[in-house]
């Protein structure tokens, strides 16, 4: 039976063992999820071993692979945007790049997982008119002459229909 002594220095060395363990598994980032496939890296794996390929045979080819076609054409144009891609004039693609490495998001996201940024319409000033803005037009206005063959050519037949059911309210019949 061991001593009181090497038995307390024991559990206090397992102590700090565990809390050591711990500390450092607070410090690892967990995955929020758990990748099922990583279609962004085997399209650029293929783009980067076969060269001068059209967008639609990395479709076909990562298709046959069992990866969404949408998911590859998408990854595709960002990829060329972030300059990992270079596309030839005969539209046939190359990787720059020897190593794979995560594509930068174009979002910034608030903890929430809300857009901070906020599309604002600039209200544009009207200039100010000045002293003519004084200025009263005295001109008398004149009305166009009423005519109901205007009037008519003018109309949907929705709106000569429902003409036609107000006039009928109020001559009755």
């Amino acid at each position: 039976m061991p001593n009181i002594q090497t038995a307390l220095s024991t559990a206090l060395s397992t102590w700090e063992q565990d809390d050591k363990r711990i500390q450092q598994e607070k410090q690892v980032p967990k995955n929020i999820f758990t990748p099922t496939n990583n279609v962004t890296l085997e399209t650029f794996n293929y783009v980067r071993d076969n060269p001068n390929k059209l967008s639609s045979e990395i479709r076909d080819a990562m298709r046959q692979r069992g990866f969404n076609v949408g998911s590859v054409g998408s990854l595709i144009t960002q990829f060329t945007k972030q300059g990992r891609f270079i596309r030839d004039h005969n539209n046939r693609y190359h990787a720059t790049a020897r190593e794979y490495t995560p594509l930068k998001s174009t979002k910034k996201f608030r903890s929430e997982g809300k857009r901070t940024n906020k599309i604002v319409q600039i209200k544009t000033k009207t200039p100010s008119a000045g002293i003519t803005a004084l200025h009263v037009d005295t001109t008398p206005k004149v009305k166009p002459s009423w005519d109901v063959d205007t009037v008519l050519d003018t109309m949907s037949i929705l709106q000569a229909r429902t003409l036609y059911d107000a006039l009928k309210k109020i001559f009755g019949g």
